[in-house]
């Protein structure tokens, strides 16, 4: 162990704690603001902390070399939140997402985007259950509007795109191919 000579002015600037673990606790100001309580390992945020931004949004969870990865909860001061898995600062994994009007988003993440299977709710009452990609849905799925019309078929790019079933609210349905939004049958 090395001897490190202090001044008093210098003093008041040193946080150290140690766990147990002997894992490094400390409380820092970050370069962008905002500031983080938790564990580090060489000076990066490692293990678990709490970043909380200068607008008032929190992160509680697992940090990797600096960034958020594995299990957190992201508040943002809007009034979003998303709980769920994370990689590399993106949102990986499966998660719950909310907005405040109550539109909720229960699935697969990739890359910081809805990909993969999930199911999408509306605060008008619509329901989406099925593929996504990039944050659209695309594959498979079937949305069923608050009016109790339903589309169960194929979707691309948000729309609905090759072989389904269009179920109107009076029982009426038609089975056919969908192109930009339309039945062409």
């Amino acid at each position: 162990m090395k001897n490190i000579k202090l001044s008093k002015a210098n003093l008041g600037k040193i946080k150290i704690n140690l766990n147990r673990d002997n894992v490094m606790i400390s409380r820092s100001q970050h370069v962008h603001g905002g500031s983080y309580e938790g564990e580090r390992i060489d000076g990066m945020k490692h293990g678990q902390g709490t970043f909380v931004y200068t607008d008032g949004s929190k992160y509680v969870g697992n940090w990797k070399n600096d960034k958020m990865h594995g299990q957190g909860t992201l508040t943002f001061s809007c009034g979003e939140k998303y709980i769920g898995e994370w990689d590399n600062d993106e949102k990986h994994g499966f998660g719950i997402y909310t907005w405040p009007d109550g539109e909720k988003y229960i699935g697969a993440w990739d890359n910081g985007e809805k990909s993969g299977q999930g199911i999408c709710t509306w605060p008008g009452g619509d329901i989406y259950v099925g593929d996504l990609k990039d944050g659209f849905r695309h594959g498979a799925g079937t949305h069923t509007w608050a009016s109790g019309e339903k589309y169960i078929g194929q979707w691309q790019n948000d729309e609905r795109n090759g072989q389904g079933i269009y179920i109107y609210s009076d029982g009426k349905i038609e089975m056919g191919e969908s192109k930009n939004n339309q039945l062409i049958k």
